[in-house]
């Protein structure tokens, strides 16, 4: 079992020769100090060594990898099925009596009569109420409908996928500690197919199918609700924070079905899809409430299971760049799930689901039997975490999500997407084998940092070939060189309408060149949690290396590596919000990324403490994956700078202002405009950048009316933030990101 005790004061400590002696990280590639490296690049022949060590490793890990619907392999809809179960007993429950075991607790009981007596309504008619939303919510289960899914998922999938790639040791290692505690599986939410996925694999591997927390708009399905339901579906509204009744009988339910029911729950800590495919903020409210029966000593433990789930295509691809674009994403209705079985005549590549370390909670959290609290009698309604048990949730959250991440496959289409990205921003085009040796270079940086790649060598260009075959919609080659698929003629003339816009209205040229590349850029971000803190501490030494040009004062190599730590610390609060990466392994991480620097020979730290930075293919490529996000909210601060302090706004005004904003910049003759990339017009990343200055004290909102101003607080100045953005974006290799695309959206409209 993983146990995740975190050292936070190992942690913070600033960078040395020694800098993460008493931090525990698991992986080789963080098991390396930097080397003090003169401009002779010493490091470079030890680095090749390192890297061939490394490689059977990786490729080994792979090879877990089995493709569950490959013929043979299939599983037997038919066969008996005597699951493991997540949590043993010695009498089991079935759906209908875990209701009752709720309805007739004495929490429930002490909860209706609390309200009763408050709201000065009957009892009787207040259990009528329960009954009522206790059925509203509670799972069922019906394996006749469960084997018919099963069926139908294996024919669609061997229609639309290469394969359903599943870690087999990894379920394995899960399988063995299962029986003793409650297990949670957490999976990473892209699509809607997660869910279906694990309930899937469960099956396969002969594990009890956890019950699944699910939207009530799927509950509101015609004959779908019901379906979900059947297969172990529990159904919770979006939000109930004004009705405290259904706050606490689902609290109650959920209680049970963590601590009383043997089948395991299943949830998604992100609270979401997330449309920009990179984690999302962890949501802690369903996770306080099933870790509720281990605070209050009914369970010995909880296991958690991070899941990662990654598609080498995701099938709401082209769904989610319009949303982000401020097109409204139409109702989930049975008509709707029919009319989208049409991408049964596409092909989406592979999917891949790996397990991480199961975490024990208790370990985690290091407690002993006393350290709980036994208030298990106590009322349902006065069941509540206090401050220092949701602090500990959070820092379990954020560890999920780093867990989740550390283990998402990265497949040929993300290095692919990555290294063409660079070229683009460059403005140079790329041919085949460019590309094969673009993608071969970057999994060797990935698997050095510790990262699962799809990419096999030996069929370097095939793979290139399949990937962009796969996500034609995207790019294609013309004329032996990659380049964007334009837009449809009808999707550029379709009428939206403009009622239902998120924010601005953006014209058909805006469109034709945003939509190919925010899809690129969506394929590029999965790459992230790899890549963020390496390109921080990358522009760290791009600064300082301007710095030490201009100063003529003595520099040590420890006060060069402090200087760089704090730079990437900086940044590292600005983007806190959009890269979850927060892990409290900084120090150890700071280690591992100097020395991908080093060993790619983009930085040399001499042992005078000079710093140089060499331009070449690799530090593009890294500068390449930040740069979108550091325009976006440079962009957003230069629009916030231009509103009068005085007046209030709402979230979609602003919006509506960045947009236009960012459409007139693009439009501009020959897209020259300078630190504007189109991802600057994503609905979802501005509203995390927004969050971002809220929570920084930058902007402040109104709790009562929403409206937001901007903040008069000393020290959070908005003009000092714009400078700061400003001067990293200059450190950028690239003057503009949308030329290339934009031309060519130029060239097709005028052809249509």
């Amino acid at each position: 079992m993983f146990f995740g005790q975190q050292n936070k004061t190992a942690a913070a400590a600033p960078p040395s020769k020694q800098i993460y002696k008493n931090t525990k990280v698991k992986r080789s590639a963080m098991d390396r100090n930097p080397v003090r490296q003169s401009s002779s690049g010493a490091g470079a022949s030890e680095s090749s060594e390192q890297e061939d060590q490394k490689t059977p490793s990786a490729a080994e890990y792979m090879r877990n990898f089995k493709n569950i619907i490959a013929p043979g392999n299939e599983a037997s809809m038919t066969r008996e099925f005597n699951p493991q179960v997540a949590y043993e007993f010695e009498k089991y429950l079935n759906p209908q009596k875990l209701k009752q075991h709720v309805l007739k607790s004495e929490k429930l009981r002490s909860i209706l009569e609390h309200y009763a007596q408050e709201s000065g309504t009957p009892l009787k008619q207040m259990e009528r109420q329960a009954r009522a939303i206790i059925d509203e919510i509670g799972l069922e289960r019906n394996m006749a409908i469960i084997r018919w899914c099963g069926i139908a998922i294996t024919a669609i999938g061997k229609r639309i996928c290469d394969g359903f790639y599943v870690n087999s040791a990894s379920m394995a290692n899960v399988r063995k500690d299962m029986g003793k505690c409650p297990v949670l599986y957490l999976p990473s939410h892209r699509s809607y197919m997660d869910f279906i996925l694990m309930s899937y694999i469960c099956y396969y591997y002969d594990i009890e199918i956890p019950g699944i927390a699910a939207g009530m708009d799927f509950h509101s399905m015609f004959g779908m609700g019901t379906m979900l339901r059947k297969t172990g579906a529990f159904f919770m509204r979006r939000s109930f924070s004004n009705d405290e009744l259904y706050w606490d009988i689902f609290r109650e339910y959920m209680y049970a079905l963590v601590a009383n029911y043997h089948i395991g729950v299943e949830f998604f800590i992100e609270g979401t899809r997330s449309r920009n495919f990179k984690a999302l903020v962890p949501k802690i409210g369903l996770l306080s409430m099933a870790l509720l029966p281990y605070f209050t000593g009914e369970v010995p433990d909880v296991m958690i299971v991070p899941v990662s789930v990654a598609y080498e295509r995701v099938l709401e691809e082209q769904l989610f760049v319009y949303e982000l674009l401020g097109v409204p994403k139409p109702k989930e209705s049975t008509k709707g799930f029919f009319k989208a079985l049409k991408i049964i005549d596409e092909r989406f590549g592979k999917m891949f689901l790996d397990f991480g370390e199961p975490i024990s909670v208790k370990e985690f959290f290091g407690h002993d039997s006393a350290q709980r609290m036994q208030r298990a009698g106590v009322g349902g309604h006065l069941q509540k975490l206090n401050r220092q048990e949701v602090e500990l949730v959070k820092q379990l959250a954020n560890e999920i999500i780093y867990q989740q991440q550390r283990r998402i496959v990265i497949s040929t289409f993300n290095l692919l997407s990555l290294y063409y990205a660079s070229q683009l921003y460059a403005q140079k085009s790329v041919t085949l084998d460019e590309l094969a040796r673009g993608v071969l270079h970057l999994k060797r940086i990935f698997e050095q940092l510790g990262a699962h790649v799809s990419t096999t060598p030996s069929s370097i260009k095939a793979d290139v070939i399949d990937a962009v075959e796969i996500h034609s919609n995207i790019l294609h080659f013309a004329t032996g060189r990659l380049q964007f698929t334009p837009m449809a003629a009808k999707q550029l003339a379709e009428q939206i309408d403009v009622k239902r816009l998120k924010a601005h209205a953006l014209c058909p040229q805006t469109m034709a060149v945003a939509v190919p590349m925010l899809a690129l850029q969506l394929y590029i971000n999965p790459c992230m949690f790899w890549l963020a803190r390496p390109a921080y501490l990358l522009l760290a030494a791009l600064k300082e290396q301007r710095n030490q040009q201009n100063q003529s004062t003595d520099i040590s190599y420890d006060a060069s590596l402090c200087a760089l730590h704090a730079h990437v610390t900086t940044m590292d609060a600005l983007f806190q919000h959009e890269f979850i990466i927060e892990s409290n392994r900084e120090a150890a991480e700071f280690e591992t990324h100097l020395q991908l620097l080093l060993d790619e020979r983009v930085v040399e730290v001499e042992t005078s403490g000079r710093i140089k930075v060499q331009d070449n293919e690799c530090s593009h490529v890294i500068l390449a994956a930040l740069a979108p996000f550091l325009c976006l909210y440079y962009q957003l601060v230069v629009t916030l700078r231009k509103i009068p302090l005085e007046l209030e706004f709402s979230n979609k005004e602003l919006l509506v202002r960045v947009q236009q904003h960012v459409e007139q910049l693009l439009q501009q003759p020959g897209a020259s405009a300078s630190h504007v990339h189109p991802y600057c017009l994503a609905l979802d990343n501005l509203n995390i950048a927004i969050y971002a200055l809220i929570q920084r004290g930058y902007l402040v909102k109104s709790r009562d009316s929403g409206q937001m101003k901007i903040a008069s607080t000393p020290g959070k100045c908005l003009r000092e933030l714009e400078t700061q953005l400003l001067e990293y974006c200059q450190l950028m290799p690239f003057a503009q990101y949308s030329t290339a695309a934009n031309q060519q959206a130029q060239f097709h409209i005028a052809k249509l």
